[in-house]
């Protein structure tokens, strides 16, 4: 997105050298803004952000663990140096663990928690105050999931993750109000050819489609124009909301 002053908009999406964080990374350049991937892959980052300089688009792949404050801080800053300060964060690094409750370790609970909760409040953190540094506003974007309202068994440790996102969100948008920085959130249903949907066998496949009014599961590039468009001064008057991008899949959820 491209000022008054012709000067390019800054986005950080991070984990976006692979599935919706990629899309979303595409279509935020192909928007208009410089855009800046955090992402633990490095050869998948470094593909990326030739990707982009490639199509003329200013870039940066910074391999960063969103655990890790004292990483997204120098990650920012990084940013700032390098493409300006940023004003837009699109949350999207996750992972998923599908396992029963009584046979989920301890360890892949605080897995899951730390890197798809704990580490959106890092990196909301970390950017918020770069953004209230500005004073010129700014966005934040959750990538959520039907997930935060309608559970699933065998996935305690993500559906307690996504919950957790959307009322952040919620909290977030609260407080940021007054800086002008709105968050929002972003809740997918069945997304296929991303990471996470890799456990996906195709019983649960052929089992799950069938009950999403709309017919088919998503694209990665279906969830990265609601939050381009959350991003957008279109956007501007909208916060604390969640857009679920499900084909109507929440819908059908408790018939």
């Amino acid at each position: 997105m491209v000022t008054a002053h012709g000067e390019r908009r800054v986005a950080i999406v991070t984990g976006g050298a692979q599935g919706i964080g990629l899309a979303a990374a595409r279509r935020l350049a192909r928007d208009g803004f410089s855009v800046a991937v955090f992402d633990i892959e490095r050869t998948a980052l470094s593909r990326v952000q030739q990707e982009l300089l490639n199509a003329g688009v200013p870039a940066l792949g910074v391999q960063v663990n969103v655990c890790d404050p004292g990483a997204v801080a120098d990650g920012v800053s990084r940013v700032e140096a390098e493409l300006g300060r940023p004003f837009v964060l699109v949350n999207c690094a996750g992972v998923l663990v599908v396992r029963p409750t009584l046979e989920l370790a301890l360890e892949e609970w605080r897995r899951v928690i730390d890197t798809n909760l704990t580490g959106y409040f890092i990196c909301a953190q970390a950017v918020g105050r770069s953004l209230a540094a500005t004073g010129l506003g700014g966005r934040i974007v959750n990538v959520a999931s039907v997930h935060s309202e309608s559970p699933s068994a065998g996935l305690a440790a993500y559906d307690a993750s996504k919950g957790g996102i959307w009322m952040l969100t919620k909290s977030l948008a609260l407080e940021f109000a007054p800086m002008g920085i709105t968050v929002n959130a972003v809740g997918p249903g069945l997304i296929v050819n991303t990471a996470l949907a890799g456990p996906a066998n195709d019983e649960y496949l052929a089992g799950t489609v069938p009950q999403i009014p709309l017919g088919r599961a998503g694209e990665p590039e279906d969830v990265a124009g609601p939050i381009s468009f959350l991003c957008s001064d279109d956007a501007r008057y909208v916060t604390g909301v969640m857009l679920y991008v499900d084909g109507g899949m929440l819908l059908t959820a408790h018939t």
